[in-house]
């Protein structure tokens, strides 16, 4: 729900309301460290654009040049997100200054067990650390291509395993139907508290088990340990 439609329901200022709204999505960010994946597990990787970048980086493999048009590096001048989604289990989404290869590498590394089997678009951006994984597996949607299959065989016969990226493309929709359609605008420096409550509705799905009464006990849960003040210390005109 926007926060105009709250501050209107519940008769307090538009201002109370977006802070309340903003710390409860700080409530909803978690941290974990926990790898995704596993052994004999998928876990999704790719990134999309949302939105005109404020202040953009440009990546240290173009020795500080700008992009200029868009590219295999994505669109010039929009704010990156990545997403890994554990196939049938939790996201984690990232918000980087800019999606090159050293900082998708990294994310990638630091984010999925080595024993997943990683899939992923043709992208080269997850070439070599794919090679890192127990398997690497691609579709290449520029021939059309959304899903392949990989027959094994075993003693006991074969099983069909289903190559493809729709997993994570479907949380991107969900993401940008919600941006759009919901709250319309953010500004790039709270981009990531938005990813933090769409990763919580996620992670926290009914198709997981949980309910909704579970859903409000692990939000309030999430407000131990954290403060958010309207103003930063050392500013009288800075919001948080």
């Amino acid at each position: 729900m926007s926060t105009h439609q709250i501050h209107r329901t519940l008769g307090v200022s538009y201002k109370s309301t977006w802070f309340m709204t903003h710390r409860l999505r700080e409530a909803m960010r978690t941290g974990d460290l926990e790898p995704l994946g596993g052994n004999g597990k998928v876990v999704e990787a790719d990134e999309t654009y949302f939105g005109k970048q404020e202040n953009p980086q440009p990546s240290k493999q173009r020795k500080g040049r700008p992009y200029i048009t868009k590219g295999k590096g994505g669109p010039a001048g929009k704010r990156a997100v990545i997403a890994l989604v554990e196939r049938g289990g939790r996201v984690r989404t990232f918000h980087p200054g800019v999606a090159d290869g050293p900082t998708v590498s990294k994310i990638v590394r630091e984010n999925i067990a080595r024993e997943s089997r990683l899939h992923t678009d043709e992208s080269r951006l997850y070439i070599k650390v794919g090679s890192e994984f127990a398997a690497h597996e691609t579709v290449t949607h520029s021939h059309g291509e959304y899903v392949r299959r990989i027959f094994k065989l075993h003693p006991g016969g074969f099983t069909v395993e289903k190559v493809h990226s729709n997993t994570v493309e479907g949380y991107f929709s969900i993401f940008k139907r919600g941006m759009k359609g919901v709250y319309q605008h953010c500004s790039e420096k709270h981009l990531h508290r938005y990813l933090a409550e769409f990763d919580f509705r996620y992670n926290n799905r009914t198709a997981l088990g949980v309910s909704d009464v579970q859903r409000a006990e692990l939000l309030a849960k999430g407000i131990v340990g954290k403060r958010l003040t309207y103003r930063r210390p050392d500013s009288k005109d800075i919001p948080f």
